[in-house]
């Protein structure tokens, strides 16, 4: 729990938190894969980050509405607002119970269960709080935003993706692939590369699958797999391993959608071709991993080849001042009541 000094300051249970061991999560993942993403996970939370000052008046109570995809997205999020003593409601993703039910006893959040359809369970909920963020797919922001009781804050994060574009591959790209399998939105939906070299990456593809082995795929997965696999074959080139695939193709051929263990390379000798290949899906770009100074694709996040799956723990999210956000001026309601102004 999130304890306070006589004089005010705050200690964060950094320690509690990486002693959990996420293999009892059901995250989807390989154990192996789960405690690595948990790791990291919790070692890039930033102290200073989670209990620096923030102006204005804080909310009473925020709902935070999880995905199933990225099980540790919550956590960050979670620590900002009860280290700012935010009562902090949590609805995890069907199937995530667990993991979120232990973040929640260590940061103090109060887990909430509904089923999708139970409009009378939600409705209730959302009365307790000033804000709501959530995150999942664009079909369940459109309808849970469609239903936000009028003055409380909507900060919907729908599906967005990430890619690479380097003079030359490293091995470090590899971790941003293989971390939550490539599930998450900042998962590499390709790398762009100057100097590919499918053999070299195929030896770093066998080395992560032996690290991190690929948790189960769903069926809509193996069937995308098996089509990009069809389409490599026809296409371009690829090298296939057990429980991966190293695969390259022209930019033409690109897909705003990250496969489990499929590494997507793209060749490329001018910027202006990456920024074509992405221009049709440039408002879900939300990650580019880059080795190239100076470049900008309009993503909200740059970072480095293999920080992909490494956010800063700030207040921002996709571009978004979260705290900014939550943290507005009280009103007076025409009853008289303190409302929150949007």
């Amino acid at each position: 729990m999130i304890a306070r000094t006589e004089e005010g300051a705050v200690n964060l249970p950094l320690a509690e938190l990486a002693a959990l061991d996420p293999a009892a999560w059901a995250t989807g993942l390989s154990d192996a894969n789960a405690r690595a993403c948990w790791a990291a996970a919790v070692a890039d939370l930033d102290p200073a980050a989670l209990t620096a000052p923030v102006a204005g008046t804080p909310p009473r109570a925020v709902l935070v509405i999880c995905s199933g995809n990225v099980f540790t997205a919550p956590l960050p999020w979670l620590l900002h607002l009860a280290a700012r003593g935010v009562r902090t409601l949590v609805k995890p993703a069907s199937g995530q119970e667990a993991s979120v039910e232990a973040m929640a006893a260590v940061t103090g959040a109060e887990v909430r269960r509904w089923e999708g359809g139970d409009r009378d369970a939600e409705a209730a909920t959302m009365a307790e709080v000033d804000a709501v963020i959530a995150f999942g797919g664009a079909e369940a922001m459109a309808a849970i935003g469609a239903r936000i009781p009028p003055g409380v804050v909507w900060l919907p994060f729908g599906p967005r993706f990430g890619v690479g574009v380097t003079q030359r591959l490293t091995e470090a790209a590899v971790e941003d692939l293989a971390l939550y399998d490539g599930r998450g939105c900042m998962s590499p939906a390709a790398y762009f590369v100057r100097e590919p070299n499918l053999e070299a990456a195929a030896a770093w593809m066998a080395a992560a699958q032996a690290r991190w082995p690929r948790g189960p795929l769903d069926p809509v997965e193996a069937a995308g797999i098996r089509a990009r696999l069809m389409l490599a074959r026809a296409a371009g080139r690829k090298i296939v391993g057990e429980g991966w695939a190293v695969i390259e193709l022209a930019t033409a051929h690109f897909t705003p959608v990250a496969l489990p263990r499929v590494l997507v390379l793209h060749p490329f000798r001018e910027v202006e071709e990456v920024r074509t290949a992405v221009a049709p899906w440039r408002d879900r770009l939300g990650t580019v991993a880059t080795d190239i100074p100076g470049l900008y694709l309009g993503a909200p996040r740059m970072c480095a080849p293999g920080r992909m799956q490494h956010p800063a723990c700030g207040r921002f999210h996709d571009g978004v001042d979260v705290l900014g956000a939550l943290w507005r001026q009280r009103a007076l309601r025409p009853d008289g009541d303190a409302g929150w102004a949007r």
